[in-house]
């Protein structure tokens, strides 16, 4: 109730939607960018009296040699490309491209920031006091981290269907401009498990919801935190191959496809079951730490 009348939910839920859409938005001009290439691509073989269309029957191979890239078959990569940009802006693959792109860069910021929020906000309100002589600590803890879940479900829900909306207007729109049929995958696409990444978007709900009430729970105050995380999480590049941050990079890569818009940073090489365990392992302890630190700020609540 108290983030719904503050409006911290709905604010946030208008939020997400904003930056799903604008999300489509940019994937749109990515799909345009794409077929610009592909016809520069097509002029550029006829001028040198060379087959597109052979080209594309024959594979491509992309060498990398620090900061340079080497494509032999540019008909072909030119032509995956545009595929994969086509696939992209379906309404078929909302799901899949909202998951990838909010459940790394967005979701990590809002969940610890509305963790943060529902652990101080109370204490701010001098209504902390009153919640855990009525309730007790561990239910008070329990009731929050329910709500965070409530919370979570709702933004992703709105994110989906934002974005699911918009994917099918910006599809159409651009479907009556540009021949999007010719362009379909020349090789199979690998298969997607959206259990798995359902289960990893769960985590990060989890891992950070948590970690920001565990860390209000201590800390009582929102600003100071919330400054520390941004900073950490936006600024700061990758410390070592056991940064929480790293360990949700190797999990992102290995359900998640990033080869169109958004790419998630590259991690630091580590072992998938490795990464699994420590996530699952410090978000419980998380989600106990919190009950810890309610019961160390509860004599000097307000």
């Amino acid at each position: 109730r108290l983030a719904l009348r503050s409006f911290v939910l709905p604010a946030l839920l208008v939020l997400v939607a904003l930056l799903a859409v604008l999300n489509v938005a940019n994937t749109a001009q990515l799909v345009r960018t794409d077929y610009t290439l592909v016809e520069h691509t097509k002029a550029q073989y006829a001028a040198n009296h060379m087959d597109f269309a052979a080209d594309l029957r024959k594979p491509v191979s992309v060498t990398t040699h620090g900061d340079q890239q080497s494509i032999t078959n540019l008909a072909r990569y030119d032509f995956d490309t545009m595929a994969t940009a086509s696939a992209a802006i379906s309404p078929a693959s909302s799901g899949h491209e909202a998951r990838k792109y909010f459940g790394f860069l967005l979701y990590p910021a809002i969940f610890v920031l509305l963790g943060l929020w529902m652990s101080t906000s109370p204490r701010r309100h001098h209504l902390e006091k009153a919640i855990l002589v009525r309730a007790g600590t561990a239910r008070t803890v329990a009731a929050r981290q329910l709500a965070l879940l409530v919370c979570a479900a709702a933004i992703v829900a709105v994110t989906l269907l934002a974005d699911v909306l918009a994917r099918a207007v910006a599809h159409a729109s651009i479907a009556s401009q540009l021949p999007l049929d010719v362009f379909r995958p020349l090789t199979p696409p690998a298969p997607q498990n959206p259990w798995a990444q359902w289960g990893v978007i769960l985590l990060v709900v989890l891992f950070f919801g948590w970690g920001g009430m565990a860390v209000g729970s201590f800390a009582g105050v929102f600003v100071i935190p919330c400054i520390v995380f941004l900073a950490y999480d936006y600024v700061i590049p990758l410390l070592a191959a056991h940064d929480p941050r790293n360990w949700f990079a190797v999990l992102g890569h290995s359900v998640f496809s990033y080869d169109t818009g958004f790419a998630l940073t590259e991690p630091i090489p580590l072992g998938v079951p490795i990464a699994l365990m420590a996530v699952v392992t410090v978000t419980a302890s998380l989600g106990a730490v919190g009950y810890l630190g309610i019961r160390i700020r509860n004599p000097l609540a307000t």
